[in-house]
């Protein structure tokens, strides 16, 4: 062939270019081998530089998602798998497409990368290339996997002398993922960086001038929003206030931002400032906590956080996990790869459409309090971080040990507790014992205790289990699964030791509630307030928010006996931001009337404020304590004074006028017009009149909006239904709104 034959071979197939790129003179015609690689630059690499990176990024994911797409796997391959010898060779092939660089030390002085990201790249390729030499000289093949079986001998011939076959694989393992790792999430970040470049840029910015650049859309808490990313308004803003390290991830997961990849860089160089102060900073743990109470939304976020290595100096019990062997046969990821799999697959069941998934969606919506699941999955393993040998019971410490730095209550606490302890109990039970027997099912719900605890473990359980390996869940398992919850539930719902342990917890925490009574209430008031609610209500409130609620109906009833005239009928509204967590609440307590609820969220809606998420109760005394946490629908910020000020006017105005308020045109005028997208969330309705006893439950999922609240309620109303208790929350975009009605005259509605 001649020069012109291989530039057009070269155009035709991506891997031929990239081999003809790689070409290196051995012998011959040096003029000719010239000439050769001047025509490859000017026919194959110029003006085919959009083509082939294209090419290339494609063929680079299909790749990792063809070998696990993961660093962390217990049998990597070491050239194609994540952080494999081909990510390596892949960037400095993009690179040199589109900057013409050659090598690292290149790439670096044109400000691409930092001095010790390239070293650790040149280390990891050395590392990678010594080992997959001895395994080619212990397999006497070309082999590119690395299967367990192997791995104390090439161990042993890399210098790891350690006598102990489980302890050299060990230490072999976690040096060889650390190495891929680090290939893997440099070379993503530096694809990021090429993605992002204007076209007419053929020099790559220094991270001295990282800033800047790009339309302004938006501002929060020192970060700007660019066309969907989070970019740094200075390099200092960690440095400035160390808080933002964690509060920058729940901005991106309340908003659906990605990270800038200067972002990214300036996290990891900013990880140290995560010191003793830090972990045990309380508006950290407010925030730690809300993000892990997103559901179906939580993995992204602590992926990330692990990534730019934040989440193990935050929680030092989970950094002792990071890339460390599992020995068990059936675990496909290193252990904290292996938790951060269980937190995508809990996330997955919370919008499924299809099995298995979709078999455990209404579990998870119905869980009240959803960071405590997540917590609880996210330490399951953690005593696997200690040197015992006995995880579960190491787990049991560290849970412990975190909740109670994390500031959970008591109860709460002993929750979370209990799901570690228990974490392969239901996988046991049905996988190993005969669920058709009366004693099993008895002995069981026994141990779970109560229905939280068992949608939890249930929960827990297959998230776990999918998360271990693709292939460890079947059918077969899943139907195991199912029935036991099933069973279990029936047993609890029914049994008298049940209604008894209700009633006993019950007691308890009212005679905790007497205890810490603040001065101003009566015993008569805390009588009332026990005597007149669920005990839903007292399982999703902590001791200080019952009292929060206590001293806001002593408030309103003072008023009604105090007041005259219409200021009789006005509610009491108290609100409280916490940027912590990324919200303002308003709490709302007044009479309960019809149509109450609706008026409460068009009101919002019309004072410009987004619903997340709500806690709404009606006391048996006709009496509701409603809480909403908002946003400011268009700049989603914290709720200001004039927003307070107009929402006080709507719902005073509404409530003391004598007909129904409309508030349809004020939220049309506010509402952003919507945009023509290709597929749109569907709305689903669904009506179930069995698992309740004295109320109907009406689910509606919708794409959120504003208003969306206040419209749906509005047609409950109009059919002569009254809320008795409401569920809202609105994740990833999506409203997931659950009621809980009754007619005008309290009784439960009926197909009849």
């Amino acid at each position: 062939r001649n020069i012109q034959d291989a530039v057009n071979i070269a155009n035709d197939d991506m891997k031929t270019k990239t081999s003809l790129i790689e070409s290196r003179l051995i012998t011959g015609d040096t003029a000719l081998f010239g000439q050769f690689c001047k025509r490859l630059e000017a026919r194959c690499v110029r003006n085919h530089v959009d083509d082939y990176l294209k090419m290339r990024i494609g063929d680079q994911d299909t790749r990792r998602v063809k070998f696990g797409n993961s660093a962390l796997l217990q049998e990597p391959n070491i050239k194609n798998g994540c952080g494999g010898l081909r990510d390596y060779q892949n960037l400095l092939w993009m690179t040199h497409f589109k900057y013409g660089t050659r090598t690292l030390e290149q790439l670096e002085a044109q400000g691409m990368i930092r001095p010790k990201n390239r070293m650790q790249l040149d280390v990891g390729y050395d590392f990678l290339l010594r080992t997959r030499n001895e395994l080619h000289y212990q397999t006497t093949r070309l082999v590119d996997d690395m299967p367990k079986a192997l791995q104390p001998r090439v161990a042993w011939h890399l210098g790891y002398k350690n006598r102990s076959p489980a302890r050299r694989l060990e230490e072999l393992m976690r040096d060889l993922y650390t190495h891929l790792r680090a290939i893997h999430l440099i070379t993503r970040m530096v694809e990021r960086r090429l993605a992002l470049r204007p076209k007419n840029i053929h020099r790559l910015p220094s991270f001295r001038t990282l800033f800047g650049g790009g339309k302004k859309e938006e501002s929060i808490d020192g970060f700007k929003i660019i066309n969907g990313e989070l970019v740094p308004t200075s390099s200092r803003i960690f440095k400035d206030q160390p808080q933002r390290l964690m509060r920058v991830f729940l901005y991106a997961q309340q908003r659906g931002l990605e990270f800038h990849p200067d972002l990214t860089q300036l996290l990891r160089d900013n990880a140290s400032l995560v010191d003793d102060d830090f972990i045990h900073d309380a508006e950290n743990h407010e925030t730690f906590l809300e993000i892990l109470n997103q559901r179906g939304n939580v993995a992204p976020a602590m992926r990330a956080m692990h990534e730019v290595d934040l989440l193990g100096r935050y929680i030092p019990e989970f950094g002792r996990m990071t890339c460390l062997v599992q020995h068990e046969f059936f675990h496909a990821y290193a252990a904290d790869e292996h938790t951060l799999v269980c937190l995508e697959k809990l996330d997955q069941i919370w919008d499924a459409d299809k099995p298995p998934f979709a078999h455990y969606t209404h579990i998870l919506q119905d869980i009240d309090l959803p960071y405590l699941l997540y917590l609880a999955l996210f330490l399951h393993d953690a005593g696997k971080g200690m040197e015992s040998g006995d995880h579960v019971r190491d787990g049991m410490v560290v849970c412990q040990k975190v909740g109670a730095r994390l500031g959970l209550t008591s109860h709460r606490l002993a929750r979370l507790k209990f799901l570690v302890e228990n974490h392969l109990l239901m996988a046991e039970v049905s996988q190993r014992r005969d669920i058709d027997s009366p004693t099993v099912i008895r002995q069981f719900a026994k141990t779970v205790q109560d229905e939280e605890n068992l949608a939890m473990l249930t929960l827990l359980t297959f998230a776990d289990s999918l998360g271990t390996s693709d292939n460890l869940w079947n059918d077969f398992k899943n139907t195991l699964l199912k029935t036991l919850y099933h069973l279990a539930g029936r047993h609890l719902t029914s049994g008298k030791d049940y209604k008894k342990a209700e009633a006993e917890q019950l007691a308890k925490l009212k005679q905790e509630a007497h205890e810490q009574l603040p001065l101003k209430i009566s015993g008569e008031e805390l009588e009332a307030h026990f005597e007149h609610l669920t005990p839903r209500y007292f399982r999703t409130h902590s001791l200080k928010h019952i009292h929060i609620d206590l001293t806001q109906v002593n408030r309103f009833l003072k008023r009604v006996v105090n007041g005259t005239g219409t200021k009789v009928l006005e509610p009491i509204i108290a609100w409280h931001n916490q940027p912590a967590r990324g919200y303002t609440s308003v709490k709302i307590c007044t009479w309960d009337r019809p149509g109450l609820f609706t008026t409460i969220s068009g009101a919002l809606a019309a004072a410009d404020l987004n619903i997340l998420s709500a806690r709404v109760f009606s006391r048996g005394d006709g009496i509701i304590i409603d809480t909403f946490f908002v946003l400011n629908a268009r700049t989603g910020g914290l709720v200001k004074r004039p927003e307070r000020d107009m929402f006080k006017k709507l719902i005073t105005q509404a409530l003391l006028s004598d007909e129904s308020p409309e508030f349809e045109s004020q939220i049309e005028t506010l509402a952003k017009p919507s945009t023509s997208a290709e597929w749109q969330l569907p709305t689903r309705i669904r009506i179930d009149t069995h698992s309740a006893k004295s109320r109907t439950i009406v689910e509606v999922e919708s794409e959120d909006r504003l208003g969306l609240l206040h419209r749906i309620s509005k047609v409950l109303t109009r059919h002569g239904l009254s809320i008795h208790v409401a569920r809202i929350s609105t994740e990833k975009g999506a409203a997931i709104d659950t009621f809980y009605v009754r007619t005008a005259l309290g009784k439960k509605p009926t197909d009849k």
